[in-house]
């Protein structure tokens, strides 16, 4: 097996789990890192058994992928120096923050024919991969999804809303279920609550199919949830992205026990779906390999990327807040 030399800019809580992943595959050779944090940068890259390069530049010119897991803001500079050093990136979502600068990372790379692949994480969740296969051909028209998280003055991005943040994960999902259908109208609400930026929001998306999602997202609720409800012509599918759990309920006119007096008409049936336990960034990265040592498709590119966020944008246009 060939081996990808790939290093990781920016070593704070996405990052680590990138260095964490790629440190454990064996088809990655492990360069280095860089932080601007040097202290963070020495301890990381000792715990990791690899290299803290006192430059991003120094780390470019020695890979040939790279990861990039830096603040939203500084994605377009480093995007922009990853492309001119020649090198593959995976870039955390979004892409950048706004649309304008997703595109011209977008045709940076597609240009030079270098792969860009973009960190929404959640494309690559067995629960949300199996949900896929289930509902191909079928005809979906209503999608619901929630993904909310308890408030953390640390842990969360601060440097873009609820809805670049976290809603982002489902407006991709979301868009991604549908196709072909696209996008026709977006509505959308919300309300600042601790951040200063959107912290709860919903967004309302018409698709040219008729059919339309709800889509929810909040950084300031009490419990954690991460939950699709499609719903077909003939079946809903339930997915459950923090438990690793999927159902299918169908409806039916089956009589049990037909001709006794106990009979009865069973309403519906459930199946529980067999989910493959694999874990998500794991899985991005090695498809990320692919596309890079084997010219494989990036799975979740530029366009898409680019899609989400001018959804978010528009969104975040028309929210309307207390």
């Amino acid at each position: 097996m060939k081996k990808l030399r790939i290093g990781v800019i920016g070593t704070g809580h996405m990052g680590l789990n990138h260095v964490r992943n790629i440190s454990d595959e064996k088809r990655f050779d492990f360069v280095g890192i860089y932080d601007a944090n040097d202290d963070q940068a020495a301890a990381v890259a000792e715990k990791y058994d690899t290299k803290a390069f006192k430059t991003i530049e120094e780390l470019l010119d020695a890979v040939d992928a790279v990861v990039v897991a830096v603040p939203s803001s500084l994605h377009k500079e480093i995007g922009l120096k990853v492309f001119e050093h020649g090198v593959n990136a995976l870039i955390e979502k979004p892409l950048a923050t706004t649309s304008e600068d997703a595109q011209l990372l977008t045709d940076a790379f597609e240009k030079a024919g270098l792969k860009l692949q973009v960190g929404h994480i959640e494309r690559f969740n067995a629960v949300v991969q199996e949900a896929k296969k289930i509902l191909d051909g079928k005809n979906i028209f209503y999608i619901e999804a929630h993904r909310y998280s308890p408030f953390s003055g640390s842990g969360r991005i601060k440097d873009v809303s609820v809805i670049e943040d976290l809603m982002i994960h489902d407006i991709d999902i979301v868009c991604d279920l549908m196709e072909p259908a696209t996008v026709t109208d977006i509505r959308g609400n919300g309300e600042l609550i601790k951040s200063g930026a959107t912290d709860f929001a919903t967004c309302m998306l018409d698709f040219s199919s008729n059919a339309h999602a709800v889509i929810n997202a909040s950084r300031v609720s009490q419990s954690k949830e991460r939950t699709l409800e499609i719903h077909t012509d003939e079946s809903v599918v339930y997915a459950d992205l923090l438990n690793k759990t999927l159902t299918v309920t169908k409806g039916t006119e089956m009589m049990v026990d037909s001709g006794h007096s106990g009979a009865y008409k069973q309403d519906a049936v459930v199946q529980k779906i067999f989910v493959p336990i694999i874990e998500p960034l794991r899985a991005e990265l090695q498809s990320f390999y692919e596309a890079v040592v084997n010219g494989q498709d990036v799975l979740v590119d530029g366009k898409v990327a680019i899609r989400a966020i001018q959804i978010c944008e528009k969104a975040l246009e028309r929210a309307t807040y207390d």
